[in-house]
């Protein structure tokens, strides 16, 4: 008797996640890309002043918003981001380690949860704004907080369903 394999939906997630995780990275690598090439024009634009860069302030700002925040969904995505790990080595393979990553994964998700949430109404409080210059619609600026969000809430309960 063979027991049936994760089936071909099992592919499909797998392929997914990587597409997420690939978007994740490369988004988070061209936003640093055009920050490094704005402010070094600026740079350059100031010491020898050929043309008007006042615009690139407003795409630096937001190229910045959204490398934070995809690349802080990256960092969350392999368990990568900063963390004191103290208590739980010393705890690792015990009940209490266990019941301490429960805890802390907890946590992590209500924190996730309320952080989403208020960057929804953060973008929704910002329709109808637009940027000075380039009349780019603000809310592009704040969307990277929820997007960010649902993404890291998404690894989150793909954690604690594995620690189930």
């Amino acid at each position: 008797m063979t027991v049936p394999g994760p089936g071909p939906s099992a592919g499909r997630w797998a392929r997914a996640e990587r597409g997420l995780a690939a978007a994740l990275r490369w988004g988070s690598i061209l936003c640093l890309v055009a920050l490094l090439f704005l402010l070094a024009g600026g740079v350059l634009v100031r010491c020898v002043p050929v043309v008007s860069m006042g615009w690139a302030d407003e795409v630096v700002e937001l190229a910045f918003a959204w490398m934070v925040f995809l690349g802080t969904a990256a960092l969350w995505r392999e368990n990568a981001h900063i963390a004191v790990t103290f208590l739980p080595d010393l705890l690792a393979g015990t009940r209490g380690g266990r019941l301490l990553e429960g805890l802390v994964t907890l946590l992590a998700l209500g924190f996730l949860v309320t952080f989403t949430w208020e960057g929804w109404l953060l973008t929704g409080q910002a329709v109808g704004n637009r940027t000075p210059i380039l009349e780019l619609p603000k809310p592009l600026w704040y969307l990277s907080i929820p997007v960010a969000g649902v993404v890291m809430i998404g690894y989150t309960l793909r954690l604690s369903f594995r620690m189930i």
